[in-house]
C-alpha cells in the first residue's frame, strides 16, 4: 500500500492530524502498523528480525547518531523518489538512496536539487570512474539557503554486509563533500549493489549541527 501525498510538507501535517483524530480505513491501518513498528523498535539498541518481518510494507531502519535503530514505512514511491514515515512524524525524501529532505529531525535539510542545468550522477556511476557533482541544500534552522555542496563520488572494494541476519554483496561508494558557507566537509558511505545500484546500507551526514543517519534496508520497495 502506498500513501499518496503532494508533498512532503503535506504528509508531515497529515501525520501529525492523524495522532489526534480517529483512524479507520487503509490509513488507519497504516498509521496503526508503522506506531506497532515503533514501540517496538525504540526499545532495542537494533531492530529484531522479528520486528522487521512483522511490518507488511516497504521498511527501512534508521539509527541517528548512537541512538536506538528505530523503523521508517514507505509512504510513496513515484519518479524515483521514496517517502519514508513513521509515527513519530519523522519524514525521510530519499532518491537513488540519498537522503535528500527530512522532516521531524532535530536539525533538518529542507531540500536538495543538483546545480542548474545539471543531474545528480547515481551512486553507482562511481563504479565507473570517481566523478565530481555539485548540488545545492538548504538547511532552514541555520537560515542558510542555496548553500552549494562541491562532491566527489568514489567506489571502494567489494563488502558484505549484514541485514538483520542476512549476508549482502555490495561495493562500497564514498562521497566526500564540501561547502565554503557554512565550512563543513564530510564523506558519505553507501553500500549499494554492484549490478542494479540499488544502496542496501548507508551513512549520511544531513547537517552540519545533525548526528550521522545509519539507514539499512529491511523490506524494499517494489
Amino acid at each position: 500500500m502506498r500513501i499518496k501525498a503532494s508533498s512532503v510538507a503535506g504528509l508531515a501535517a497529515l501525520l501529525l492530524a492523524a495522532g489526534c483524530t480517529s483512524e479507520g480505513g487503509a490509513w488507519g491501518e497504516y498509521i496503526r502498523v508503522i506506531r506497532q513498528s515503533l514501540s517496538n523498535s525504540v526499545r532495542a539498541s537494533s531492530v529484531t528480525r522479528d520486528q522487521a518481518a512483522s511490518i507488511p510494507y516497504a521498511s527501512i531502519g534508521i539509527r541517528i547518531g548512537d541512538a536506538a535503530e528505530g523503523i521508517l514505512v514507505l509512504a510513496t514511491d513515484e519518479q524515483g523518489q521514496q517517502i519514508w514515515t513513521s509515527s513519530s512524524h519523522i519524514v525521510l525524501v530519499t532518491r537513488g538512496g540519498r537522503i535528500v529532505r527530512s522532516v521531524g529531525l532535530d536539525h533538518d535539510i529542507a531540500g536538495t536539487t543538483p546545480q542548474s542545468g545539471t543531474v545528480l550522477p547515481p551512486l553507482q556511476d562511481a563504479l565507473k570512474g570517481p566523478y565530481r557533482s555539485t548540488r545545492i541544500i538548504d538547511l532552514p534552522d541555520m537560515g542558510l539557503y542555496g548553500v552549494v555542496l562541491n562532491c566527489q563520488t568514489v567506489a571502494r572494494g567489494p563488502q558484505s554486509i549484514s541485514i538483520i541476519g542476512t549476508t549482502i554483496p555490495t561495493r562500497r561508494i564514498d562521497e566526500t563533500c564540501r561547502s565554503e558557507k557554512p565550512r563543513w566537509s564530510f564523506t558519505d558511505n553507501y553500500w549499494i549493489d554492484p549490478q542494479s545500484g540499488f544502496t542496501w546500507h548507508s551513512v549520511q551526514n544531513l547537517h552540519p549541527g545533525g548526528s550521522p543517519i545509519q539507514t539499512e534496508i529491511f523490506r524494499p520497495p517494489g
